[in-house]
This record gives C-alpha cells, sequence and structure tokens, in this order.
C-alpha cells in the first residue's frame, strides 16, 4: 500500500475533526429542542391546571357563575315608584340591577297619567308625536333575566302574548289591584317566564313579593327608547294604568 503524503494526512485529520464537531453540534442541537419541547409541554399543562377547577389550598375553586343567575337580583325595597290616583306602583326591581326608570308617552287616551315620586331619580322621555299623558308608561331598566316582582297588591287578571312585528316575544300580564275598588288595571310587560311558567290567572300576587316573571332581552328585537338613558340596549319591564273597561282589559 503506498505511503500517505503528510498533506493527505492533515487533510484526513481536518476532515475528521469537523465530522467530529458537526456531530456535537447536531447532539446539541438535539438537546435543546428536546429540553425546549418540555419546557412548552409544562407550560401548557400549567395553563389547563390554573384554569381547572381542582382544590387548592383554601379549598376547592367555585364553577363560574352563569350570567342569567347574576342577573336575577334581590327583592326590592317597599319603595314606591309611582302614584296613579288613588293607586300606589312599588318598585318591582332590585335597584341594584336599575339601569334608568324613564316615564314616556303613549298614544292611548285611556291610560292614566302616572305621578313620579321625587325619592326615584327618573326621567322623562321626549313625547314626539305621541298623544296622551307625558308620563303615560314608566319603563324600568336592568339587563336582561332580572326578576320581576308585582308592583302592586291584586289579583292576575289577564296573561296574554306579547307581540312584536307579529311575532311572540314574551307575556305580559294584566293585574286587578286590590286597592283600585275595580276602577284600574295595571298592564306589565316585557316579561318572560320563570321556570315554573307565567302567573296563572286568578292568583293574588303581593307588591315586592311575588316573582312574576323575569325581564325579556329585546336587544335583538326592537330599538328601545330607554337605551338613550342607559349604557346599554335598554332592556326593561314596562308598567301601565287605564281604567276598567279599556283596550287591554280583560
Amino acid at each position: 500500500m503506498p505511503r500517505h503524503s503528510r498533506d493527505r494526512l492533515a487533510a484526513r485529520r481536518a476532515k475528521r475533526r469537523y465530522q467530529d464537531r458537526a456531530s456535537q453540534r447536531r447532539a446539541t442541537i438535539a438537546t435543546l429542542s428536546f429540553a425546549a419541547l418540555l419546557g412548552v409541554v409544562a407550560l401548557v399543562v400549567g395553563l389547563v391546571s390554573s384554569g381547572s377547577s381542582s382544590p387548592s389550598e383554601d379549598g376547592p375553586v367555585a364553577e363560574p357563575v352563569p350570567a342569567a343567575s347574576l342577573a336575577g337580583g334581590d327583592r326590592p325595597p317597599d319603595l314606591t315608584l309611582a302614584n296613579a290616583e288613588q293607586l300606589e306602583l312599588r318598585l318591582p326591581l332590585d335597584p341594584e340591577l336599575i339601569t334608568a326608570v324613564a316615564f314616556h308617552a303613549v298614544s292611548n287616551p285611556e291610560l292614566v297619567a302616572l305621578d313620579p315620586v321625587d325619592d326615584v331619580d327618573y326621567e322623562t322621555a321626549p313625547r314626539g308625536d305621541r298623544s296622551g299623558p307625558a308620563t303615560a308608561a314608566v319603563d324600568v331598566g336592568a339587563p336582561a333575566e332580572t326578576v320581576v316582582y308585582a308592583p302592586i297588591d291584586g289579583t292576575v287578571a289577564a296573561v296574554a302574548d306579547y307581540r312584536v312585528a307579529g311575532e311572540v316575544e314574551g307575556f305580559e300580564l294584566v293585574i286587578d289591584p286590590s286597592d283600585a275598588a275595580g276602577e284600574l288595571i295595571v298592564k306589565v310587560s316585557h316579561l318572560d317566564p320563570m321556570e315554573s311558567g307565567p302567573p296563572s290567572v286568578g292568583s293574588a300576587v303581593t307588591a315586592g313579593e311575588t316573582v312574576i316573571g323575569r325581564i325579556r332581552d329585546f336587544s335583538g328585537v326592537a330599538d328601545q327608547e330607554l337605551a338613550q338613558f342607559t349604557s346599554d340596549a335598554g332592556n326593561h319591564v314596562g308598567i301601565e294604568v287605564a281604567r276598567t273597561g279599556s283596550q287591554f282589559a280583560p
């Protein structure tokens, strides 16, 4: 076998050193890549664990509360919202959830003017082209699903579908007040039923105590007048008072 020259031996040694260094670089890159992968896995596991409801040192982590539950509200205080002749309308919602109170006109001459109470912070909507008393109705705003209580003592006289452009959007309730001596009736609208359904005709209701429904979400149904006084869509419960024998009397 011929002897290798010094140049050829040096070239072979240089090539071997290059190959060794390349192998070391590949091994180092593989090690770093594996470590980085482990770090990513640990981060993902940590995020998942922090979002779970696993017990902590202070006890189990509570499950998120549905928005509907947050909007329920407590019983309202014994507070008069407005007077309609001899009839007192009580606040129908938890005041902590009320977004606005606004009185407005309605083109219905059979409605009785409501007299706002000074203790209540309220607005009066522009009349526009509507006839009838400027305070013929009152809208009490709150988030959709807020529990609505009877605004008066009395008896449920009628329960009917509430329609917008021919479509059923919840229901409305007519109450025969026990204090009106048969002269006035009260309509409450923009309601959704509770899980047990709407109140039944003939059932007795007590102001501020009897639950009659929840506020229906009209944000995707129609532009609501109350929205001009609130920072939301203006969802509300509406209350009107009319004389017995009017168009919405049962």
